[in-house]
């Protein structure tokens, strides 16, 4: 049993199939399926039922998977910790967030550690909020970007920016919005158990109002495109939607609405040196894109996003103003 064959055997098993973990690892699919069929053979038992959608676990596949977790968590933090004596950064950082989020943060991040760190390998995994969660809580990520409303005790957060929240639709519209008129139409949100989809729960309890929630969608993507082909609208954020999609925003006035995100480790793990190192590179890079066009609506999470009265397609709809 090797070291490969178990980091192999974790994603397949992760990700439900063979092709979906290969895109994860970056390796040919024939040699994942390689290190699985010879684990197999060491093992003299088949690991996972093969049908059309994916792959399951048998019996001696949750046995093993039982034990892997620990096994690599392990290996890795042995790797890292004798890295990190040596002052290297070498090894692998597991990041992951939303895909808004993902998009935004991992090029310049990717080009600064390719040119300062050529031995460290980063991964970026994306995932609605819930899915996040789970990774990071279950030792799949080192670090992960995740809303404040979805933190819990199992993680040791800071928060790292704000983000605006706008009303998308497909109508051109682009008049400033308050909260009480959208949640009466039709909406594409996530699901219940998604970070946004909690904010706006709780913010619709706030103002005493309820949600007519037509379509439930975890893809930013399908939401937007369910938007523009006008079956509702939805709230994103305004990151979220680039210039040249067929959606016009409109900005909250009443109340404004914003998204706190978190930089967030797990409680039940050290923390490597490299990781901390990456964990203060990103933290440098998203405070070098508030106030640009590099992440449109993000603010320092001390201050508070106002709506200001500007003409319509007025670039800058906002004003920062520093919270007391």
């Amino acid at each position: 049993m090797e070291f490969k064959q178990l980091r192999y055997f974790k994603r397949v098993a992760d990700a439900g199939s063979v092709s979906r973990a290969v895109a994860a690892l970056s390796v040919a699919q024939p040699a994942v399926s390689r290190q699985i069929a010879s684990l197999e053979d060491d093992l003299g038992t088949p690991l996972f039922f093969r049908n059309g959608r994916g792959v399951k676990l048998t019996d001696a596949g949750e046995q093993l998977y039982a034990h892997t977790t620990s096994i690599l968590d392990a290996v890795r933090s042995a790797q890292q910790d004798v890295r990190d004596s040596v002052g290297v950064a070498r090894g692998t950082i597991l990041i992951g967030s939303m895909p808004s989020v993902v998009r935004i943060i991992a090029p310049p991040l990717l080009r600064f550690v390719e040119k300062n760190h050529p031995a460290l390998v980063l991964e970026f995994t994306e995932g609605h909020s819930g899915y996040i969660n789970e990774w990071l809580s279950n030792g799949l990520l080192d670090v992960a970007i995740i809303h404040d409303a979805t933190r819990t005790q199992h993680f040791l957060t800071e928060p790292l920016v704000r983000e605006e929240l706008v009303v998308v639709n497909g109508a051109g519209d682009t008049r400033p919005a308050r909260f009480t008129e959208i949640a009466g139409e039709p909406l594409v949100l996530p699901r219940k158990n998604h970070g946004l989809r909690l904010l706006l729960e709780r913010t619709a309890a706030q103002e005493r109002v309820s949600l007519n929630v037509r379509y439930e969608v975890d893809s930013v993507d399908a939401i937007k495109s369910l938007v523009e082909a006008g079956q509702g609208i939805s709230v994103l954020p305004r990151a979220a939607v680039t210039p040249d999609a067929h959606l016009a925003i409109r900005p909250f006035r009443e109340p404004i609405l914003c998204r706190q995100l978190l930089l967030a480790t797990s409680s039940q793990r050290p923390v490597s040196q490299t990781t901390r190192a990456v964990i203060h590179e990103l933290k440098r890079q998203v405070r070098g894109m508030i106030n640009t066009p590099s992440w449109p609506g993000a603010s320092r999470p001390g201050e508070v996003v106002s709506a200001e009265a500007t003409p319509e397609n007025a670039p800058n709809l906002l004003r920062i103003e520093r919270a007391a």
